[in-house]
């Protein structure tokens, strides 16, 4: 009979491992992504430096909802460390892999600010695995859910801002979301309103993919249609962060393009926050 595998055998390598295939499940779209490239050459040092701190914050959260390590539950900053170093050993080797970054024919600079994008979602992508994907054996003895000591409100918010960032992730660089609001007609923004906040309900409240834990229905949040409304406006506002961070919206952008491009980009948005919300209730 195969005895099992223990926490001290299976060592660092196993969730360093489901990291990497997280990274690579996570962002691999991203790495086939043209805006991406194109953004890497044209964004400003700053907008690139607030992208990885969103990504370092993320990471923190990741680790925070869904412990990390079997027995490594207090070294929060290193594990963080370990998550980006994933993050860009996977996009350098993907970027080389498909010949992206060409060395002699890509400028050094150039190479160095495409990996740094590139980066950052599958930094949140390794995040995510390594927390969240737990072992086969199931065993989770020393995993430590720290972010169980804030209350239900706070843990709501901080996943829906999690799930809203990773999936924005995948579509905020591409021009596809603003040209579907460019083209969309006046009409399609209510339903677009209205089916965010209905899908977001039946995600979280109705489809049953977790039990309810202990006080889930406390606080102001406490209310399903309370959770869901905030929700919807914090993925927003994270929707019109991506629009802005990609280019899509400057200070000449008219404010009704601004708003379509906010809602559209907000259903993608929604949903991720509601993905994120179930790890809440997981």
């Amino acid at each position: 009979m195969r005895e099992p595998v223990s926490p001290k055998s299976s060592g660092d390598l196993d969730p360093i491992l489901r990291a990497c295939a997280g990274a690579l499940l996570g962002a691999l779209p991203l790495l086939y992504t043209m805006e991406m490239w194109w953004y890497a050459r044209v964004i400003s040092e700053p907008v690139l430096l607030a992208m990885m701190a969103i990504a370092g914050v993320v990471a923190v959260l990741s680790i925070l909802f869904g412990g990390f390590r079997r027995g490594r539950v207090t070294h929060l900053g290193i594990d963080t460390l370990v998550v980006f170093g994933i993050g860009i050993g996977i996009a350098t080797v993907t970027l080389l892999v498909v010949g992206r970054i060409q060395p002699g024919q890509v400028p050094l600079s150039a190479a160095a600010r495409m990996i740094a994008l590139e980066a950052v979602p599958c930094a949140i992508g390794a995040a995510l695995a390594m927390t969240q994907f737990r072992p086969r054996d199931g065993n989770t003895q020393n995993v430590d859910r720290r972010i169980d000591r804030l209350s239900q409100d706070r843990q709501k918010v901080l996943a829906t801002l999690v799930g809203a960032v990773f999936f924005a992730f995948n579509v905020a660089p591409t021009d596809e979301p603003w040209l579907m609001a460019m083209e969309a007609e006046r009409a399609h923004f209510p339903l677009i309103v209205l089916f965010s906040l209905l899908v977001s309900y039946v995600i979280v409240f109705e489809a049953d993919f977790a039990e309810r834990p202990r006080g889930y229905t406390t606080g102001v949040l406490g209310n399903p249609y309370a959770e869901t409304t905030v929700s919807y406006m914090l993925s927003l506002g994270v929707s019109y962060a991506f629009l802005v961070g990609f280019g899509h919206v400057t200070p000449e952008t008219p404010i009704y393009a601004q708003i379509c491009g906010t809602v559209m980009l907000g259903y993608v948005t929604t949903i991720g926050g509601s993905a994120g919300r179930i790890l809440v209730a997981g």
